[in-house]
C-alpha cells in the first residue's frame, strides 16, 4: 500500500455534506447570491466559442487591468484561481518544514490547513471575548523567529476590521524583523479599508484579494496576490503555468470594463445589509455587524438548531463555529434587501420559537 507523507496523513480537511445548494437561499459561504446582472453575464457569455474554448488562456490583459485598478504595475500582480491558490503559492516560495508562522485566532481555515500541509509551527494571537483585535498582542508576536504573518482584515469570520494605520505598524515592524507579511483583503471592498498601496514602500508585503465576494465569481475561482516584484516572481515560479481558467479571465476583464457594476452591486450590499440590521435592532437581537459581507446573530445556546432550522426552510446560514467567542452565534452573508427579506421573515419565526421553547 502506498503511503502517504504522515503529516498529510493526520491532516483533517473539512468535506462537503455531499447536499446538492443549488436552490437554496445560499447565506452560509460569504458568496454573493445572484449578484451579477443576467444580462451582463449573458453578453459575456456570448463572446465564448469553440475557438476560445480550445485556446490556452492568456493573462497580460487581465494582469494590466488590475494593476491599472489598484494603481500598481502588472508586475506587481499573480493571479490566482482562487485567493486561497495564492495562499499556497505563498507557503510553496517562502515556508519551509519548520517555519513558524504567525496567525490570529479565529482565522480563514486554509491558513492552518497550509501550516500542518507544510510542516510549519504556529504561533498564534487570539481575538478577544468581545471579538476585538488587540494591535499590540500582535506586534509583541512578530520577532526574527517569524518567517510569515497573517492578517485578515476585515477578518473572516468575527469580520473585525483592523484601521490600515495599524496594519502599517504590524508591517514595519515585521520588516525590520525580516518577516513577510500577508494582509487578506478578500472583504476589502465592503469598507475600503486597504493597505494596497504601500505595496512600493513595503517589499515584505503582499496582500490577497479575491472575485468571489463582491465580484460574484465564486465559480469561477479568481484571486489575486499583489506585492513586490521580487515577491511576484517568487509566487510564479511555483503556480501551475495555466491554473486560471480562461473563462474567469474573460469575465474578470468585462467586470473591470463595466462602469458602475461594481456600484451597483455595493449598492445593492448596503442596503440588504441596512435592513438587516434594523430589523435585528427593532427586535432587540443581539448581533456583530462586523465590516465583511456577513452579520453574527447571537443565538444563545441555539446555534446549532437555528441553522437547522433555517435549512429546513430552504435557507443556509453559517454556524458550527468552535471557538468560545463564536460559539452562540449564527453567519449570516448579506444580500440584496429582497433577500435580506425573505431570510428575516423565516428567521424570526424561528428565534421567537426557539427562545420561548427555552423560557418555559
Amino acid at each position: 500500500m502506498m503511503q502517504i507523507k504522515s503529516h498529510i496523513r493526520d491532516l483533517y480537511r473539512a468535506k462537503n455534506a455531499g447536499i446538492s445548494r443549488k436552490g437554496m437561499l445560499r447565506l452560509d459561504m460569504n458568496e454573493a447570491f445572484a449578484a451579477l446582472p443576467d444580462d451582463f453575464v449573458a453578453s459575456v457569455l456570448s463572446m465564448i466559442d469553440s475557438d476560445y474554448i480550445s485556446m490556452y488562456p492568456e493573462y497580460e490583459a487581465l494582469q494590466e487591468k488590475v494593476a491599472l485598478h489598484n494603481g500598481l504595475k502588472s508586475e506587481n500582480i499573480c493571479l490566482s484561481n482562487g485567493s486561497d491558490a495564492a495562499i499556497k503559492y505563498i507557503f510553496d516560495a517562502f515556508v519551509s518544514q519548520g517555519d513558524r508562522v504567525l496567525l490570529t485566532e479565529p482565522t480563514f481555515a486554509m491558513y492552518p490547513v497550509y501550516c500542518k500541509m507544510f510542516n510549519a509551527s504556529v504561533t498564534v494571537v487570539e481575538y478577544e471575548m468581545d471579538l476585538s483585535f488587540t494591535v499590540e498582542k500582535f506586534l509583541k508576536a512578530i520577532t526574527g523567529d517569524i518567517k510569515l504573518a497573517v492578517l485578515i482584515n476585515p477578518n473572516n469570520p468575527t469580520g473585525t476590521l483592523t484601521p490600515a494605520n495599524d496594519i502599517v505598524r504590524i508591517i514595519k515592524k515585521a520588516r525590520d524583523c525580516g518577516v513577510i507579511t500577508v494582509v487578506d483583503e478578500a472583504y476589502f471592498h465592503f469598507c475600503n479599508e486597504t493597505v494596497i498601496d504601500k505595496i512600493s514602500e513595503y517589499e515584505n508585503l503582499i496582500v490577497l484579494r479575491t472575485f468571489s465576494k463582491l465580484c460574484a465569481m465564486a465559480a469561477l475561482r479568481l484571486g489575486y496576490a499583489a506585492a513586490s516584484a521580487g515577491i511576484i516572481e517568487g509566487l510564479t515560479k511555483v503556480k501551475p503555468t495555466f491554473d486560471v481558467n480562461g473563462v474567469a479571465v474573460l469575465f474578470a476583464e468585462r467586470f473591470l470594463d463595466t462602469p458602475g457594476l461594481m456600484d451597483s452591486l455595493l449598492k445593492e450590499f448596503r442596503e440588504g445589509k441596512a435592513f438587516l440590521i434594523d430589523k435585528l435592532s427593532r427586535n432587540s437581537i443581539e448581533f456583530v455587524s462586523g465590516n465583511a459581507n456577513f452579520v453574527l446573530i447571537k443565538c444563545p445556546g441555539k446555534a446549532p438548531e437555528t441553522v437547522r432550522a433555517l435549512s429546513e426552510k430552504n435557507i443556509l446560514a453559517g454556524g458550527g463555529f468552535k471557538q468560545n467567542t463564536l460559539k452562540d452565534y449564527i453567519r449570516v452573508t448579506v444580500s440584496k434587501k429582497e433577500v435580506m427579506e425573505r431570510f428575516f421573515e423565516e428567521f424570526i419565526g424561528i428565534y421567537k420559537k426557539i427562545t420561548k421553547k427555552e423560557g418555559q
